[in-house]
């Protein structure tokens, strides 16, 4: 079995469903955290919420399923039970649920890391912009708890540390808005090499799906050339022995 089938095994459709919706569910804590919402409003978030966590929680017994029933799955699955808390009006005051919800979302994101880590040059180009996205609304949260109470703070609503987020991932960096907290620049510096490396990764991919076409066709010739002097040399050798 090639890496490219173990690759593809592993990635069912389950598991790209339960990544939409780990990517749905860290959209809803950004609306959560930074917008005012009416209580209609809330009321159906929270429904998608427990949708959410409810997909989380089979997703729990399917990886665990898929690990044989393991103890040793447990070392770490007790973390996405505990995150697929939802965290309505009767959790709001266990912030540790909103912690572990995040590192919840980004551990099921794991699956884009297997897409990013595949040998499709393709597979690798479209998982490059999940990954973006997931980094910069995942900074932007932490970047807005770090920033907001400071003071002389220019990031201090959600629409400014979303701003500064796509400026620093996409490396442009206008200086209109930025941290001045040890903690935001901290988040800064990661988030700026996670912009250089992303980019640097999908300009390295466009330009090996440019080139190795011509090499591959290179080698083929080769080997047709090859070729054809072994079977020109065969026939050498059996004029040679019929003298």
């Amino acid at each position: 079995m090639t890496i490219q089938q173990e690759l593809r095994q592993k990635l069912r459709p389950w598991d790209w469903f339960v990544l939409g919706v780990a990517v749905l569910s860290l959209a809803l804590v950004i609306i959560e955290t930074f917008v005012l919402l009416s209580p209609a409003t809330f009321h159906a978030l929270v429904v998608v919420d427990r949708f959410a966590c409810g997909i989380f929680l089979v997703d729990v017994v399917v990886r665990w399923r898929r690990e044989g029933w393991s103890r040793g799955f447990w070392k770490w699955g007790w973390l996405d039970v505990l995150a697929s808390i939802p965290f309505d009006a009767a959790f709001r005051t266990l912030q540790l649920v909103r912690i572990y919800r995040i590192i919840r979302v980004l551990r099921a994101l794991y699956k884009l890391q297997e897409v990013a880590t595949g040998t499709s040059l393709t597979e690798k180009l479209l998982a490059l912009p999940g990954v973006a996205f997931v980094m910069v609304l995942f900074s932007t949260t932490l970047m807005l708890e770090a920033e907001r109470h400071a003071p002389d703070a220019t990031i201090k609503t959600g629409g400014d540390a979303l701003w500064w987020a796509l400026t620093t991932v996409t490396t442009v960096g206008y200086g209109d808005t930025y941290p001045v907290t040890g903690e935001g620049r901290v988040i800064a510096a990661v988030l700026m090499l996670v912009g250089i490396a992303l980019f640097g990764s999908m300009s390295a991919i466009i330009t090996s799906k440019l080139i190795l076409p011509k090499e591959t066709k290179d080698h083929e010739e080769m080997r047709r050339e090859v070729r054809a002097l072994h079977a020109e040399i065969k026939e050498l050798r059996d004029e040679m022995r019929k003298k």
